[in-house]
């Protein structure tokens, strides 16, 4: 990374319960409203690829859409997710449901580190628009659980808001929206492939992508250490 605008990004200012209940709130409304944010979600599960009989978590599962893709993919394996919000794991549960997936579902609801998870129990990782709602000093925290839950060599998908590269202006803008406004604009974009590399992960492959005007990184890397 070079220059500061890639390497330093914004805090989250508000507590993780306000968060929780924000995304409860607007679990009813929130395919549609986030509607853009599928396309890169379907971009991620494609290089995580997953696999019949793979164990894959989900961290951040929201309303369900990536684990519609991630259950029939592992098919006799298990597709987990964690979500700190209870709104939004209802209206996931309820969406799986109407799939002919809620069976096969495991949907934990989890505020708190550490995870809840056995060592080395998963092959995979996923995790969309999720890791940029953490606080600065939580995402080191989370991401050596991560190492901790993944097999040795295991991999792991992020999809983010990205700072991998200079903002531009409405990236510039939105930050700065972010920071006034913690809860109304949750995500901040942050240095999504500096973070995994600074923090135990060999990255794989990388691309950038554009979203409304911003910047959005989808990384593939593997575990470096368990």
């Amino acid at each position: 990374m070079n220059g500061s605008e890639s390497g330093d990004f914004s805090r989250v200012n508000r507590p993780l319960a306000q968060g929780a209940a924000y995304y409860s709130r607007l679990a009813p409304w929130y395919d549609l409203l986030a509607a853009s944010e599928k396309k890169f979600i379907w971009m991620g599960l494609d290089l995580l690829d997953p696999q019949p009989g793979e164990n894959i978590l989900e961290i951040g599962f929201g309303t369900g859409a990536a684990q519609g893709k991630l259950i029939p993919a592992v098919k006799s394996g298990l597709s987990v997710g964690v979500d700190l919000s209870i709104g939004m794991a209802s209206w996931a549960k309820r969406k799986l449901e109407r799939a002919n997936l809620a069976s096969q579902a495991l949907l934990v609801c989890s505020d708190s580190l550490p995870l809840p998870f056995c060592r080395n129990a998963f092959q995979g990782l996923f995790s969309s628009f999720t890791l940029e709602l953490f606080d600065t000093p939580q995402i080191p925290q989370l991401l050596a659980e991560c190492r901790r839950v993944l097999v040795p060599g295991g991999r792991l998908v992020a999809v983010s808001l990205s700072k991998d590269q200079p903002l531009g202006a409405m990236g510039r803008l939105y930050e700065r929206f972010h920071d006034r406004f913690p809860t109304l604009a949750d995500c901040r974009p942050i240095p999504l492939r500096q973070i995994l590399e600074s923090n135990g992960f060999k990255v794989k492959e990388f691309e950038i992508g554009k979203m409304w005007g911003l910047l959005v990184s989808l990384v593939s890397a593997t575990c470096r250490h368990s």
